[in-house]
């Protein structure tokens, strides 16, 4: 899997048939998608954290293995609509990119699923329920990497809306979206996540969507916008 550069995720229970575009998605399509998939990996997320904060100590397992399988049903959902897009040069490595962290999330979920379930069964002999403890941390140490990596791409999923026509000044300064598609991306990300964009200690996550939203506030003028 290439690592991306850094430059200028409804909760879904099925997963469904993706649907079929055209030789290049639009990328404010791609934009708006990418933004939908942010927040619902948040909201499973946040659901699952909630759950284990009322469930009691004998849930703690299987309210893990509930959220993990959520997850796991979102990322699959999420990896079948990008698979019906496509972004031409430069941004042609950015949907498989993002659909390879996804599918390294997807596995790193069923380990814990598959740790979770051993601890719910019955003791069976010859199991060393100590190693699979001791696997935990390491797991959710690659979670926490894999979403920082998806944090660092944010910035690129932002610059398939730039415009790399130069103005008179030989600098990028529109984007190729209205004023009012731009005013739409940012109501979707405001209403998804909330005062979350605000809070001063954020997971990788929201992180991602507080970084878009911040991009879409920064000077570009947008297509219905006069050229200099």
């Amino acid at each position: 899997m290439k690592v991306i550069s850094c430059i200028v995720f409804a909760l879904t229970l099925a997963v469904g048939s993706a649907p079929t575009f055209g030789a290049e998605k639009p990328h404010l399509a791609f934009v708006t998608e990418y933004v939908r998939e942010l927040a619902a990996i948040e909201d499973i997320r946040a659901y699952g954290e909630k759950e284990l904060e009322q469930g009691n100590k004998d849930e703690a397992l299987s309210n893990g293995i509930h959220a993990s399988t959520l997850i796991q049903l979102e990322l699959r959902s999420q990896i079948a609509v990008l698979k019906g897009m496509h972004l031409k040069p430069p941004f042609d490595d950015l949907i498989p990119d993002l659909t390879g962290f996804y599918q390294h999330k997807i596995a790193l979920h069923q380990k814990l699923i598959d740790i979770s379930s051993a601890f719910v069964s019955c003791p069976k002999p010859g199991v060393d329920y100590g190693k699979m403890a001791a696997e935990l941390p390491k797991i959710r140490a690659e979670l926490d990497y894999v979403d920082h990596s998806l944090f660092d791409a944010t910035p690129l999923v932002f610059a398939t809306l730039i415009d790399q026509k130069a103005d008179s000044k030989n600098h990028v300064s529109h984007l190729i979206i209205t004023k009012e598609e731009r005013a739409k991306l940012i109501d979707n990300l405001t209403g998804s996540f909330g005062s979350k964009l605000d809070a001063k200690d954020q997971n990788s996550i929201v992180a991602a969507a507080s970084v878009l939203k911040g991009y879409l506030l920064k000077d570009f003028k947008c297509s219905d916008e006069p050229w200099e």
